[in-house]
């Protein structure tokens, strides 16, 4: 499905290609200690959808543009399967799929299809137990994971400690692409919080 992007306001393509965010859950949880399903519910999470933000070549992407306001009624039981917390699928409605040109609905598909692109490797899998890696370790094993993306398609971000995300880069309509900042090639040792 290729998706046709709109500007945030004057016509014309607003953004060049999207930005995957893959939230490491454990570290989230750690780092806001809330009692929302995702961190305090049954299930253990790994890498949750944090968002699909479109961005521009060599800048920062557009948010919060003019548009349709979040509507919850949309929200299905397939996204929060992907994306466990309400509060942060209207964040990101609100701050970047208004900008993507989509409707609520068709960004949400978007977004669900993108993060089922990406092949989360084994070592990454619930349950996992505490890890001290680094972050170019980490993005070898995803580029070893999906070999039908560029290597630069991945980046990671971590605090200088604890593994916070992986980001992946595609373009306007979902194909992998490398990502126009070189991604972490540090070699310092961050930790993976356990998924329980």
């Amino acid at each position: 499905m290729a998706l046709l992007l709109s500007a945030c306001a004057g016509g014309g393509r607003s953004f060049d290609y999207y930005l995957l965010s893959l939230s490491w859950s454990p570290q989230h949880c750690a780092d806001t200690g809330d009692g929302s399903a995702q961190c305090a519910g049954a299930r253990p999470y790994g890498f949750v959808l944090h968002g699909l933000w479109p961005e521009p070549a060599g800048g920062r992407g557009p948010e919060h543009c003019f548009g349709p306001a979040f509507d919850a009624s949309l929200i299905t039981d397939d996204l929060r399967s992907l994306m466990p917390d309400d509060s942060l699928i209207e964040h990101e409605w609100t701050v970047h799929g208004s900008c993507s040109g989509l409707s609520q609905s068709d960004y949400f598909r978007a977004a669900a299809r993108a993060y089922r692109l990406v092949k989360i490797p084994p070592a990454f899998q619930p349950p996992v137990t505490r890890m001290e890696t680094t972050p170019a370790a980490v993005r070898r094993q995803f580029a070893d994971a999906n070999p039908d993306f560029p290597g630069a398609a991945f980046a990671v971000k971590d605090d200088g400690r604890f593994l916070e995300e992986v980001r992946v880069c595609l373009t306007a309509d979902l194909r992998p692409r490398g990502c126009d900042h070189a991604g972490d090639t540090r070699n310092i040792t961050i930790i993976v919080r356990p998924a329980r």
